[in-house]
């Protein structure tokens, strides 16, 4: 089958006419892809802040602890929902399960003397060494995310 001048002619305009429109849906696929690489390590960074001073609060006592007010807690909440990995988002349940667990025990008293017993003290420490433990996997968790992002973007 052999193609006419004006036939290839059409072909080619066609193809002229659709090079801008495809190239900018490759553009904006390309923009939005960054926009959520950008705003999912924003997050990360955040969460490794909020949730290293929980694992440091959950190791040693006696640092200062500040919680965040419940409105910047919910608004981190809300953007670790929506901009992270489903791997990162699983260890961030556990790790949030584990500080559950360990604020019931440190917040459930001490005792007469205002200490906790050496009970509640043998509890608190195992469960503050889980809450660090599980911070340690998110933070692996989202390193070795990123790394792996990082060596997809290299020629």
């Amino acid at each position: 089958m052999s193609l006419t001048v004006g036939e290839v002619a059409l072909i080619a305009a066609g193809i002229g006419l659709a090079s801008p429109f495809i190239a900018f849906w490759t553009t904006a696929r390309l923009d939005r892809e960054r926009w959520i690489r950008e705003q999912r390590s924003a997050v990360y960074i955040e969460m490794i802040t909020t949730y290293g001073r929980m694992a440091r609060k959950a190791t040693y006592q006696e640092e200062p602890y500040e919680p965040l007010v419940p409105k910047e807690w919910r608004l981190l909440q809300a953007r670790v929902e929506v901009f992270t990995s489903d791997r990162v988002f699983t260890f961030r349940d556990r790790f949030l399960g584990a500080w559950d667990l360990f604020m019931e025990v440190f917040d459930a008293g001490a005792g007469p003397d205002g200490s906790p017993t050496p009970v509640q003290k043998q509890v608190i420490d195992e469960r503050g060494l889980t809450v660090a433990q599980l911070y340690d996997d998110l933070c692996a968790a989202i390193r070795k995310e990123l790394r792996a992002r990082s060596l997809v973007r290299r020629p």
